[in-house]
């Protein structure tokens, strides 16, 4: 047992340590094609054969030794293994599209080790989640007795093309680290560091390419061949992910444990598995924290979760388990965490607000046709702020910048005679006019003081297309935002910025139509959004009943 580990154990309130003296071997697996994958296996020393926990990695291996050593000491053995392509092992990365025959080969090889006790289970943050899914979307599926999902999702086309627009900033980020993990292979920490912090600049100036099918060229002079296919097949419905889409997996799924934050890029998609394998009966939890995606609170919580869980599932706990919630919460602007029996909370009744053209919002809907409007011109795309990106350290944040733009609009609502719990999904409908059928529309939810300073909460997007109507006909849009749980405080304003766009976040809409990755022209969008008994826009809040606070 090293130092880190003890120190580590205890400061993130781990289960106790099981086994102390912990080896490792290297460790070989061959594929079906031939390939073979390197992968790591950590076990107790002089112990029977524990059960096995397999996580599958394109970040390599040494950097999840220390949580293999967490495993292994609490009754378990690890096998880390890498990704095709990454860190020594033979083939070509491809991004999501070889990890479903893979693990199902390397589950079929696990089985015939000596030191298998027919007893298996996956754990996995963000792509190393997805690995897990694409295993219990597998043959193999039925092999494996239990699930650690941290920050991730079943179909990576979702996140991808989130709402059916772009994710650009995350896309280009993701792709500067696989690019310079390929490069470095890891060998060197310090070149890999450095290399780390060149690629940063380079994807900064790979979110302002245009056309945006060059943008993987300025990452790398050869190219990057997912970025082509991103480009390629950017259409709703291509059929080209389907190979990819493992959310049948989650009406199967075995006992699972998932781990959530409010500020996470995966957080909507991570809800609906959770819904389907809640609808479907299964045994799963899920706990979302106030955490971004790379936040290590929710990466210790994970950890812990998934120990407690699989140490119950293979017998290993020494005291009986203290049952859990199937939903735990943390409600921000309160502080406190909540449980629950199901997602959406039982409890939270739908509030609307309406959008007023003096600014304002209200219960009810204005009392006579008439709009507000903006212009958004895509060779200026309105900024993002905050909010839901991969390598942020905080999602919330200071928002007078962007309300300040002439190409947003803030609705307000006078200040809060009593606090408002809102927890569950937030959604809206806007009535729009554009002159252009090719646009988006995002929306920011925000908490404003008695001091007047306004932070986001949670926002929400939608790519359009053309949908039947004529340009100049209004059209009703229906925008899910990011889920959240908050507590607007007493004397505080509840605000929604409507704007069309949220650049890098979003790649920009350049209003003609053309294929994403080969745009060069720009439109400027005139947007009216409505208002009146006809045009009834709104934000639609799930409400907590009073009592709770």
């Amino acid at each position: 047992m090293s130092l880190a580990s003890r120190i580590l154990g205890r400061l993130w309130k781990l289960p106790a340590v099981v086994h102390r003296n912990i080896a490792s071997e290297p460790l070989r697996v061959p594929m079906r094609d031939e390939v073979e994958l390197l992968a790591d296996r950590y076990y107790p020393r002089n112990a029977v054969p524990a059960p096995t926990v397999l996580i599958r990695s394109c970040y390599g291996r040494s950097a999840f030794k220390l949580f293999a050593t967490f495993f292994a000491e609490r009754g378990l053995q690890v096998v880390i293994q890498s990704c095709r392509g990454t860190f020594g092992s033979q083939g070509i990365f491809r991004p999501f599209f070889d990890e479903l025959n893979d693990g199902e080969d390397t589950v079929t090889w696990i089985e015939r080790q000596p030191w298998f006790s027919g007893k298996l289970a996956m754990w996995g943050i963000s792509y190393l989640g997805n690995t897990a899914w694409a295993v219990a979307g597998s043959q193999a599926a039925s092999k494996v007795n239990a699930l650690g999902l941290h920050v991730t999702l079943t179909n990576f086309r979702d996140r991808t093309y989130a709402f059916d627009g772009f994710t650009l900033m995350s896309c280009a980020e993701w792709t500067a680290t696989m690019v310079n993990i390929l490069r470095t292979g890891g060998a060197s920490p310090i070149r890999s560091m450095l290399g780390r912090r060149k690629m940063n600049a380079l994807s900064a100036r790979a979110m302002a390419a245009f056309p945006l099918r060059k943008a993987d060229r300025v990452l790398a002079p050869e190219g990057v061949s997912w970025w082509q296919d991103w480009m390629d097949h950017a259409e709703p419905g291509d059929p080209w992910w389907s190979a990819i889409d493992y959310g049948a997996a989650a009406v199967t799924m075995p006992p699972s444990v998932m781990v959530g934050g409010w500020y996470d890029i995966f957080l909507p998609f991570q809800l609906r598995d959770f819904i389907a394998a809640q609808n479907a009966g299964r045994d799963v939890r899920i706990t979302i924290g106030p955490w971004t995606h790379v936040a290590l609170p929710g990466l210790t919580e994970s950890l812990r979760q998934s120990i407690t869980l699989f140490q119950e599932q293979f017998g290993i706990a020494s005291t009986p388990a203290v049952p859990q919630p199937r939903v735990r919460l943390f409600l921000m602007g309160a502080n406190e965490w909540r449980e629950y029996s199901c997602w959406p909370p039982p409890n939270s009744a739908p509030r609307t607000l309406h959008l007023q053209p003096s600014g304002s919002m209200s219960a009810d809907a204005a009392a006579v046709e008439s709009e507000s409007a903006f212009d958004y011109d895509p060779a200026h795309p309105t900024p993002s702020f905050h909010g839901a990106v991969l390598e942020a350290r905080k999602g919330s944040g200071d928002m007078a910048d962007l309300e300040r733009r002439s190409d947003v609009l803030v609705f307000s609502t006078e200040p809060l005679a009593q606090g408002l719990d809102v927890i569950g999904p937030v959604s809206a409908v806007i009535f729009l006019h554009s002159n252009t059928q090719h646009t988006d529309l995002y929306l920011c939810l925000c908490d404003v003081t008695s001091e007047g300073r306004s932070t986001n909460v949670c926002d929400g997007y939608r790519r359009l297309r053309p949908d039947g109507s004529a340009v100049h006909d209004a059209r009703k849009v229906a925008i899910e935002c990011w889920p959240t749980a908050y507590r607007f405080q007493l004397g505080h304003r509840v605000r929604v910025i409507v704007a069309s766009g949220a650049h890098p976040r979003y790649s920009r809409n350049p209003g003609s139509g053309e294929p994403l990755g080969d745009t060069t022209t720009m439109v400027v969008a005139h947007q009216q959004i409505l208002h009146g008994p006809a045009y009834p826009s709104a934000i639609t809040l799930a409400v907590e009943p009073g009592e709770r606070r």
